[in-house]
């Protein structure tokens, strides 16, 4: 249990930290794409979308650490981390032009 709380953990933090990255990168008036299913159909204010791929994250961890699901908690959270650096490319694209 505390192995796979660990790794949750460290999977947050690589959040948290690619949050920050786009925070200090991006522009003030970047827009940044929220997923939600087949594409990236939803821009936010730079605040709100880098913020809530971490919430996202922390809620998930916080679900199924209590549920037990050892096997799934990761995958669901690598998907996370993975959505928020592609909306974090997409964000930086359409900032530049």
């Amino acid at each position: 249990m505390l192995v796979a709380f660990a790794v949750y953990a460290a999977i947050l933090l690589a959040m948290i930290g690619v949050a920050w990255y786009g925070w200090v990168s991006l522009p003030s008036d970047a827009r940044v794409p929220i997923y939600f299913g087949l594409s990236y159909n939803k821009f936010v204010s730079k605040r709100i979308g880098l913020a809530i791929y971490p919430a996202a994250g922390a809620l998930i961890l916080l679900i199924l650490v209590f549920v037990n699901g050892y096997v799934v908690s990761p995958i669901i959270m690598c998907l996370l981390l993975v959505g928020q650096v592609g909306a974090l490319r997409l964000a930086r694209r359409a900032s530049r032009g």
